[in-house]
Parts: C-alpha cells; sequence; structure tokens
C-alpha cells in the first residue's frame, strides 16, 4: 500500500500543472492581504465644535414650549462642550455620549441634558411642571457634573452616573426590564471605573461600546427572534460570543484587536494575526479548486491516456488501487493546506508585521460558557484537521465523476459549479424552513464541521453535529461503495 501511495505521488507531483496552481495561490493571498478586503474603514469620533442653534430661530418658535426648552437647553449644552474644554479631550468624549446616550427601551446617559431641560424649563416658563424642589435638585446635580468635568477628575464624573442610576432604580413601579437595563449600565460604568478606562476612543474604550452595544442587540434578537430558525440563534450565539469577548478584553486590559472569524470592534485595522485565523474562510475556494484538479485527473488523466491498463494488470486489488490514490490525494491536499498557510503567515507578518503573532486565538466556547485561549498554530492545525472532511467528500466525488463519463473537464467544472451552488443559492435557500427539511440531507450542508466549533450551531434547521456525521457517512460510504463499483467494471 505504501508503494503504490508513493507512486501516485509522484504522479501527482510530476505534474507542472499543481505548481501553476500552488503559485497562483500565492498570487491570490499577496493581491487578497495587499488589498484587504475586510479592512475596516478607521474613523475617529468627532469632538470638534458642536453646533450653537440660532437666537433668532428659537425666538421664532417660542409659543412651541417642549421644542423651545430643547433648544435653549442644547445651546447650554454647546456652551459648556465648546467653551472649557480642547478637541480629543476626555470630557469631550464624555460629552459625546451624554448628549447623543444609548439603550435599548431608555436613555440613562443624558443626566446633564435633562437637567439642563428642567432648569431652562423652570426658568423661562413660571407655570409650568417643574417644581422648585426638582429645578434646585437639577441645578445642584448639574453643577456637580460640570465641577467634575473642569476639575479633570473622570472618576468622579463616573461616580456621579452610577450614583444617579442608583437613584433612578429606587423609583417605585419599575417594569423588571428597566430594573436589568439599569443593572447592566451600573455594571457598565463600573467596568470603566474598576479598569481605569479614561474616556476616548481607544481600543479599550471600543471594547466597552462594543460590549454595551451587543448587550442591548442581544435583548432585541431575544425579544424579536423566531427560535425555531436556526440560522437566527446562531446569530444570536455568535452576538453572546462577541459580548463575553469584548468583556475579557476588558478585564484583561487586552489592548489589541482580538477580532476572529468576524469582527468584534470595527475601528481597527486588521492585523497579520486576524489574516492568519481567516485564512480558510478566505482561501477555501483556492483549496476546492487544487482538490477538484487532482481528484478529477488522478484516474481519468489515466483512462484517456489509456496508461490504467498497465496499472490494471499489476497484482493488486483494484480496491487498493482507489484507496492509495484517495490517501495520494488527501496527502496532497493537506501539504497544499499547509503550504497556503504558510504563505497567508509570511505575506500577513510582512505586509502587517509579525508582532501580533504572538497573540494567540481567543475565543469563547457556548458549551462550557468559558473564555479559552490557544496558540495561532494549534487553532490552524484544527481547522485543517476538520476542513480535510469537506475535501474528501469532493475528492471522492470527482474520482466517481472521473471513472463514470471519463471526462476531467466535466468532472472540474461540475464540482466546481456544485461547490459555488451550495455556497450562494443554496445557503439563502436553507435558511427557509420550508426548503431546509429537504436540504438538510444534502452533503453540501453537512460536511462543513467547522460550524459546529466550540459550541456553535448550523444555521440550516433540523441539523446539527450528529446529524451532520450521519449524513457525511451516507455519503462517504455510497460515493466510494460507486467508485469502486464503476473502477472494477473498466477493461484491462
Amino acid at each position: 500500500m505504501i508503494k503504490l501511495i508513493e507512486n501516485e505521488l509522484v504522479k501527482i507531483f510530476k505534474r507542472k500543472s499543481i505548481y501553476f496552481l500552488l503559485i497562483l495561490s500565492v498570487f491570490a493571498i499577496l493581491i487578497y492581504n495587499y488589498k484587504n478586503p475586510d479592512q475596516n474603514v478607521i474613523t475617529n469620533e468627532e469632538t470638534s465644535t458642536m453646533p450653537m442653534i440660532s437666537t433668532d430661530y428659537i425666538e421664532s418658535i417660542k409659543n412651541e414650549q417642549e421644542q423651545y426648552i430643547k433648544l435653549l437647553a442644547h445651546n447650554e449644552f454647546a456652551k459648556l462642550y465648546n467653551d472649557n474644554f480642547e478637541e480629543d479631550s476626555w470630557q469631550r468624549y464624555a460629552l459625546n455620549i451624554e448628549r447623543t446616550g444609548y439603550s435599548y427601551e431608555n436613555t440613562y446617559d443624558q443626566d446633564i441634558m435633562n437637567y439642563l431641560y428642567n432648569i431652562m424649563n423652570y426658568e423661562y416658563y413660571s407655570n409650568n411642571q417643574i417644581t422648585k424642589e426638582l429645578y434646585e435638585a437639577s441645578k445642584h446635580k448639574y453643577n456637580e457634573y460640570v465641577e467634575a468635568l473642569k476639575s479633570d477628575d473622570w472618576k468622579n464624573f463616573v461616580n456621579l452616573k452610577l450614583e444617579n442610576l442608583q437613584e433612578i432604580k429606587k423609583e417605585p413601579n419599575l417594569l423588571p426590564e428597566t430594573i436589568k437595563e439599569i443593572d447592566f449600565e451600573i455594571e457598565w460604568y463600573k467596568l470603566r471605573l474598576n479598569n481605569n478606562i479614561i474616556y476616548g476612543d481607544d481600543i479599550l474604550n471600543q471594547y466597552l461600546n462594543s460590549y454595551r452595544e451587543k448587550y442591548y442587540l442581544i435583548i432585541y434578537k431575544e425579544l424579536n427572534i423566531d427560535k425555531n430558525s436556526q440560522w437566527e440563534m446562531r446569530e444570536l450565539f455568535e452576538e453572546k460570543s462577541k459580548l463575553e469577548i469584548c468583556k475579557y478584553a476588558i478585564e484583561n486590559h487586552i489592548k489589541y484587536d482580538i477580532s476572529n472569524e468576524e469582527n468584534i470592534i470595527s475601528n481597527n485595522k486588521i492585523d497579520a494575526r486576524i489574516s492568519f485565523i481567516r485564512t480558510f474562510s478566505h482561501f477555501d475556494l483556492i483549496l476546492i479548486i487544487i482538490t477538484i484538479y487532482i481528484s478529477s485527473t488522478t484516474i481519468t488523466e489515466e483512462i484517456t491516456k489509456k496508461t490504467i491498463k498497465n496499472m490494471l494488470t499489476k497484482p493488486h486489488k483494484r480496491m487498493a488501487l482507489i484507496i492509495a490514490k484517495i490517501i495520494a490525494c488527501l496527502i496532497t491536499i493537506i501539504v497544499s493546506m499547509y503550504f497556503i498557510g504558510i504563505i497567508q503567515f509570511l505575506v500577513g507578518g510582512f505586509i502587517f508585521g509579525f508582532d501580533s503573532y504572538a497573540n494567540g486565538y481567543i475565543g469563547y466556547d457556548i458549551n462550557t460558557n468559558s473564555i479559552f485561549n490557544m496558540s495561532l498554530l494549534y487553532y490552524f492545525i484544527i481547522m485543517a484537521f476538520i476542513k480535510i472532511f469537506e475535501y474528501l467528500i469532493i475528492c471522492l466525488f470527482c474520482l466517481f465523476i472521473g471513472v463514470f463519463n471519463k471526462n476531467i473537464a466535466m468532472s472540474m467544472i461540475l464540482t466546481l459549479l456544485i461547490c459555488l451552488f451550495a455556497n450562494t443559492a443554496l445557503a439563502e435557500w436553507s435558511k427557509v424552513d420550508a426548503l431546509s427539511k429537504i436540504t438538510r440531507y444534502f452533503i453540501t450542508n453537512n460536511w462543513d464541521f467547522s460550524i459546529y466549533l466550540f459550541g456553535n450551531i448550523s444555521n440550516v434547521n433540523g441539523t446539527n453535529l450528529w446529524h451532520s456525521i450521519f449524513i457525511y457517512f451516507i455519503y462517504f460510504v455510497l460515493l466510494f461503495k460507486l467508485v469502486i463499483s464503476k473502477f472494477n467494471k473498466i477493461e484491462t
């Protein structure tokens, strides 16, 4: 058997076209990394001068009490923002959050704006609902915030936010959802305070903001998701994973982007580490093409050149010959996988810098509800091992087409079209429950076991890891038997 495998490998690596494909993959990696289509567009948070509303315009709408007061409060806020703090100061970053606010159902950030609204309302309209007590309390709180800002004490500013949230929580008749939101806001500000994250747009602030964004996105999805839809549930699990990774980054003071297959923070440049992690998602098509080419030619070429008769007359069982060819194809595919991985490692390092490779793969395991950290090499080996099952089925399909119609071009084109169709139209159709009842049994929806890594689920309804293993086994046995059966009928 070993001798047969060696002979098949010699035949494969004698073909110049295999080297052409590998060289082509090098150029593809170079171009992809240089152009970097996954690169984020870097934008800095705007902290320049805040626009003032014209006094004449404000006076023209004096009869519209609510809008009039809002514009007066806006201008007072703008004066505080523009006249007291420099651009890119922590005060302006903090005030930017104050003026926009962020939450799902309620807005807890706009304390200063709310206090200004109460103050303006009391001072400009004597017959209103703002009592003197509320006015005095608002003025006192407003002055406390201003003092914290002007004294350059960001921690005191955060503590004032926490005090305000605790006061809101004491209000009667709060809904459970509102209490849950307030508790999260308290946690969020404590994360900033306890981890010494001064307001800004650096990596830790991005993690902090992303953590908040993911939390409210998860709340929205949990309320609106169709729990019978696996692709919607998969998206929910992905957001929960990102939430936990953001929190881990904050608590461990990680000052680099630990995005993996998808972005966790968007306002940061992709580095060599991220590009290396995404090797298989970026260059899966290249590996599929290499697999199709090797598998389509290994038998069909010998049939068309009629050299297969010499091989069949030798004292070897036909099953052994087929197994040797399959193993030789797999070895070649594995070599190609690691070749592409090494090239991506080197190209990514030269373009983005090798420093990021010192950082491992940080992920979240849904099964154990825990963060894990592994080396990039170990992660790559795991992915390579899992992906080989997909390439093995493609290999068997090409061998079957090859012995069936003895046409290399037909074998390659048909298999490639099936793979492309599976990754486009079929992937979208499978999200529809009515169609997934059929497509869940297609091998293309079951051959990529990497989707189940770290507790994730498939986005095709009715499928899970054991379902995919069973379907894969059925197709593997069927294709293998068809290849053997057809190969046994070839005349010497």
